[in-house]
């Protein structure tokens, strides 16, 4: 685990690193936070809406560096339906694909199978074209009903800086900035894919008036 994260106290050891896999975030994690059940490590995910701020802005709040993780309810679009809200201060997270979507877990803790999904979303700053080079991977349960019905969703908030806006700021004078003007080798990848594959639709993605807001550099407020 980074120094930065060393004033939380948790008593780990120097050098360690809280990089669980898929399966361990959703059944270690995710689940028992859904069942009110004591975690393996507290402390080492943070407890905040994603959408309250820049991604820089919020790991810099909570001492992290450029990989975080977060628990936090979805929020609805317009307080109801299924589909998620992704606009936020500073900008919007534009959906790109679900990474994994209906994989099976079997939990013997609690005797039952469960599915979960995982999306992945790139921010990107208002008023600005191309990604900043941040990427979240939302994970959820799907099934079965009583735990899919939970809003609660663990988010992975990362710095990958292959975004064509890549960069990093911390400071309240805004400094500390680093940019790329490269090309984002992943939506390359992405766009070539589609172009062979029919793309399929995804319920929670940004839609039309979200992205006018965003690149139009509107702040949308939390309510």
């Amino acid at each position: 685990m980074e120094e930065t994260q060393d004033v939380l106290g948790l008593g780990l050891s120097p050098g360690f690193k809280f990089d669980p896999d898929d399966d361990e975030l959703v059944e270690q994690y995710l689940l028992r936070r859904i069942l009110c059940q004591q975690l393996p490590l507290e402390g080492v995910i943070c407890e905040d809406d994603p959408l309250s701020a820049t991604p820089w802005e919020l790991l810099k709040k909570h001492k992290r560096e450029d990989d975080a993780f977060f628990f936090a309810n979805g929020q609805t679009k317009h307080g109801k339906g299924n589909r998620l809200k992704r606009t936020c201060v500073g900008g919007c997270w534009e959906g790109q694909k679900p990474l994994v979507d209906g994989d099976r877990l079997r939990v013997p803790d609690i005797g039952t199978e469960i599915t979960w999904k995982k999306y992945m979303l790139n921010f990107h700053s208002n008023g600005e074209k191309g990604s900043t080079g941040w990427v979240m991977h939302e994970y959820s349960i799907t099934a079965p009903d009583d735990l899919a019905s939970s809003s609660l969703r663990l988010y992975r908030i990362r710095l990958n800086g292959h975004g064509k806006n890549s960069k990093r700021e911390r400071g309240d004078d805004g400094g500390a900035q680093e940019r790329a003007d490269e090309p984002d080798i992943l939506e390359e990848h992405i766009s070539a894919a589609n172009s062979v594959f029919p793309a399929v639709e995804v319920v929670d993605i940004v839609d039309d008036e979200d992205l006018r807001q965003c690149k139009a550099g509107c702040d949308v407020v939390l309510i």
